[in-house]
């Protein structure tokens, strides 16, 4: 069935964007409107699929499993599915093995052509490449934090396609809590590929839930299309890649030829299209294109 479902790895998703917007990755110190976040993350699938949205699949790594009143409210939104996993000291269990189970049973049952994963978790490699072997397209989404990439390679060469997301699409959905100021007051290590101290986020509760939980009628989805569409930053397109030609060559200074976009890219006025970047420039891409500020690109080195 032609629909696409979106897969969200809330621990990833909500520390490196509160990293991107305020510099923390510590859940306790800032509060997210998870409404608007689902909105955002519901109309990015829509505009890059071309396909209604099922259902988002919302993953959630909590001390011994344990269900938290935001947790409750977070299930209550339609639309949504809560799934949670547990953490074990230097590791999550459960998130993964939901992930693959869902997007497997969707898949075999010709339920969707599309899955947008948001997650830059190298274990989800495999699970990718399940669903491609079942005929889903994979689209993951990633957040950068100060133009670095917080994408394990492994997942970004596995997916069909790559949307890149940062600190002026999340800004309006995370607040820095009172007396909180960010990494400079906690101790914050630099950028690691998205496991900042060691445990990507996923120690400690989740922050308050915004708006508070309702009463009566359950409220209308968040995932369900605005009657409007809000303009929103531009979302950096990173593929396909393999779908026409190349961009410019390595060491190139211009901005070169721009690379073809396939039929399940948007071609609407919020995504852009280009040459793939390479993580490492301090630009984020090549001298004077649309992806950097000055950054030179670096060649691809070889894996060991």
């Amino acid at each position: 069935m032609d629909r696409c479902a979106l897969f969200v790895d809330a621990g990833y998703l909500l520390a490196d964007g509160a990293m991107a917007v305020h510099g923390t990755r510590h859940r306790d110190t800032v509060s997210w409107d998870f409404g608007g976040l689902l909105q955002l993350l519901g109309n990015l699938a829509r505009e890059r699929t071309g396909m209604p949205l099922l259902r988002c699949y919302w993953y959630e790594a909590t001390v011994e499993g344990r269900r938290t009143p935001e947790h409750d409210a977070l299930a209550d939104l339609p639309g949504l599915k809560l799934r949670l996993g547990r953490i074990r000291p230097g590791r999550r269990e459960g998130v993964d093995t939901e992930i693959h189970r869902d997007l497997m049973t969707l898949a075999r049952n010709g339920a969707l052509t599309d899955a947008v994963l948001v997650s830059g978790d190298e274990d989800l490699a495999q699970v990718v490449t399940d669903a491609q072997d079942l005929g889903v397209r994979i689209t993951v989404v990633h957040v950068a934090v100060d133009g670095n990439w917080t994408i394990s390679r492994v997942l970004r060469q596995e997916c069909d396609d790559l949307i890149e997301i940062g600190s002026g699409h999340l800004r309006s959905y995370v607040n820095l809590l009172a007396g909180m100021d960010g990494a400079s007051s906690l101790g914050m290590s630099p950028l690691s590929n998205g496991h900042g101290n060691g445990s990507n986020g996923h120690a400690g509760s989740l922050g308050p839930l915004q708006p508070a939980a309702h009463h009566g009628p359950p409220p209308a989805s968040p995932l369900s299309p605005p009657a409007t569409p809000a303009p929103a930053p531009p979302v950096r397109d990173l593929g396909p890649a393999m779908t026409g030609g190349f961009g410019a060559p390595p060491g190139a200074t211009g901005t070169g030829p721009q690379m073809s976009t396939g039929p399940h890219t948007s071609t609407g006025p919020n995504v852009g299209t280009g040459p793939m970047p390479l993580p490492g420039g301090t630009g984020g891409g090549l001298a004077g294109s649309s992806y950097g500020t000055g950054g030179q690109q670096v060649p691809l080195q070889p894996t060991a």
